[in-house]
């Protein structure tokens, strides 16, 4: 019995310095929502052009970007879709968003033409930016939102040489949107 009371206590008194360092599941709820609403102005449907420099040369594709959060606010997603003329779809790409409470900064995957990345993500006066290095390139992507339109350009830099810009995103807002949210999947 006393044998018993020992185990007891001892595991009631490891538990008590844990329960006493668990963060507040609400308080960072909250504290993530009140992060992503930096980026509420992203939210809604989006149309445009976008135009890159490739090995095969230039191509221009009708660009089309849906955002909106999901997890009760906590997380933005973004999917990009990219039309040639003939309305083929050419590139198709989803990201999520969120704020990591625990690391005070925003994170960020990303899946396009079947890579999956895990850039970095921070806001800007007047939008964001986010990027990665791949091998010897590093990627940066900025993006200027203000007054209805999406300005972004992508660069890439080899090394220490200069960096160069590849894509041209340019996207006027077109409509407010439910999605991701609407038509979940309900109990029955």
């Amino acid at each position: 019995m006393i044998f018993e009371k020992l185990i007891a206590f001892v595991g009631l008194a490891c538990a008590m310095p844990l329960s006493a360092q668990m963060p507040d599941a609400e308080a960072m709820r909250a504290e993530q929502r009140a992060a992503m609403e930096a980026f509420a102005f992203m939210d809604g449907e989006w149309r445009g052009t976008v135009t890159s420099q490739g090995p095969e040369g230039e191509t221009v594709l009708t660009q089309t970007e849906r955002v909106g959060t999901m997890a009760g606010g906590v997380v933005r997603i973004v999917e990009g879709r990219g039309y040639a003329d003939n309305g083929d779809l050419e590139f198709n790409a989803v990201a999520m968003i969120a704020y990591d409470p625990m690391a005070d900064e925003y994170v960020m995957t990303s899946t396009a033409q079947g890579f999956t990345a895990r850039p970095w993500f921070r806001p800007t006066e007047n939008g964001f930016e986010w990027g990665l290095t791949s091998g010897p390139v590093t990627f940066t992507y900025e993006a200027v939102v203000e007054d209805g339109r999406w300005a972004e350009d992508g660069y890439m830099q080899f090394g220490e040489e200069p960096r160069r810009k590849f894509l041209e995103m340019r996207l006027e807002r077109v409509a407010d949107s439910d999605w991701p949210g609407a038509g979940v999947v309900g109990p029955e």
